[in-house]
């Protein structure tokens, strides 16, 4: 049983073979210590390039507690930076977006380049001897790591290289990337933001939970057990449930676990030779001149269908987009959706897209409101005290060895990508 403290041995005793106490979700001062020692040592996704086009552009966000600027720079280059004036302390930018040539405090004026230099200070006669410019620029990120315009950055100057952390998914990165017939994609056509009174590690485990879908998500499938179509071109979209039990099509999806708490899932059978409509055959003979047929075939192929880069972001191949975890309070979490428009494909194409996206991920939507619920009665659920551990014991012992070495694949309806987010969450909060 856990010993109530927060030493190694305390947080060890809260992971078991198979089951998490309930503290992990509940327990303020455990949220704390996530935010110094997991989401404060993480790689965080930050932003996408393409949020900050033009010198001077900005994003404003906060990786755990701390608050920081993500900039284009005069030379073209991305910073990121905090979001904090050297002088007394405040917090230089409130926007969540905008453009700045330079970025002025609101309180004694000090002025700062995009990429933290420090500019002028009014009044200078009144500093003290020695005083130098130099000595206040903003403070940066420790280490910035970008891939295909993703923008990461962890507030730990020592840690796992960031190559190395995201080697194993960038596979699924590339998956989304490359539909796009110029090469890019571009997170620029608007946001859903919601607030959940859950705990952030609720949002992230059910990104790839395929276990939930034929219950949570009842009122998405026809009379058939067939959901309704996510993607531009299909008439309908997997087959879900048949009769009173989960279809054998949806049992045939696959997850993995790859490490460092980064997992995916498989996609479910569709109906890829009758996929058709006015925009997406326009779409599929623009991506075909750019890449050839062949290379289009195989990126139009699903194989991805959710992808989780531990801890705060997740990817979603089948009505694409990208998911944002912001941790607020124990109960508390920010999520952000962001609509992937492919450069280079027909405008009717990237639309067609965001518009589904309205149905299934907005707040209010078909999808993402069934989750939300779920979230809230899970967190209230977890205040009772008479039953202290949450069960993710699915498929335990029946993992599968893969390459690369202590990657992992089992039953997407099992739950071995939880395991394998829990094992992270481990070596994260431990103090060493």
């Amino acid at each position: 049983m856990p010993d109530g403290s927060l030493n190694d041995r305390g947080i060890a005793s809260l992971i078991e073979p198979g089951r998490v106490h309930r503290r992990v979700y509940t327990d303020p001062a455990v949220f704390e210590l996530e935010m110094q020692r997991l989401f404060g040592r993480a790689w965080l996704f930050v932003g996408h390039a393409t949020q900050v086009p033009n010198p001077g552009d900005f994003i404003t966000t906060d990786l755990g507690r701390q608050p920081v600027l993500m900039t284009r720079h005069h030379d073209g280059s991305v910073r990121v930076v905090l979001n904090r004036c050297t002088h007394r302390g405040i917090k230089l930018v409130a926007e969540r977006q905008g453009n700045r040539q330079r970025l002025i405090c609101l309180y004694h004026g000090w002025t700062f380049d995009p990429d933290g230099t420090l500019l002028r200070v009014p009044v200078d006669e009144g500093c003290a001897p020695g005083f130098k410019l130099c000595d206040f620029n903003l403070a940066k990120a420790p280490r910035v790591g970008v891939y295909r315009g993703f923008v990461f950055a962890s507030l730990s100057p020592a840690g796992i290289a960031f190559d190395d952390w995201i080697a194993p998914m960038k596979q699924n990165i590339d998956d989304i990337v490359d539909r796009a017939p110029g090469g890019e994609i571009a997170l620029d056509a608007g946001v859903h933001r919601y607030l959940v009174r859950a705990n952030w590690k609720m949002q992230a485990e059910n990104a790839v939970d395929s276990y939930h879908v034929p219950f949570s998500h009842a009122s998405t499938v026809n009379q058939k057990g067939v959901q309704f179509s996510r993607r531009e071109g299909d008439n309908e979209g997997a087959k879900v449930v048949d009769g009173q039990r989960t279809a054998p099509q949806w049992k045939q999806r696959r997850s993995y676990s790859v490490g460092h708490g980064h997992c995916w899932t498989s996609n479910t059978e569709l109906k890829e030779n009758e996929r058709s409509s006015a925009v997406y055959d326009e779409y599929r003979r623009t991506l075909e001149a750019a890449v050839g047929k062949e290379r289009s075939d195989w990126i139009l192929t699903p194989r991805m269908h959710n992808s989780l880069l531990y801890p705060n972001v997740s990817f979603m191949g089948l009505n694409m987009h990208i998911r944002v975890i912001k941790p607020i309070a124990v109960d508390l979490t920010e999520v952000n959706i962001y609509p992937v428009r492919l450069l280079g494909a027909p405008e009717a194409m990237n639309e067609r897209n965001t518009r589904l996206l309205n149905v299934t991920h907005a707040a209010a939507s078909f999808v993402q409101s069934d989750d939300l619920e779920a979230f809230a009665r899970a967190q209230a659920g977890l205040q009772s005290l008479q039953t202290d551990w949450v069960d993710i014991s699915r498929g335990l012992g029946r993992e599968e060895a893969i390459d690369p070495p202590g990657a992992l694949r089992q039953m997407a309806t099992d739950e071995l990508v939880v395991r394998g987010q829990f094992r992270a969450w481990l070596d994260y909060m431990s103090e060493a």
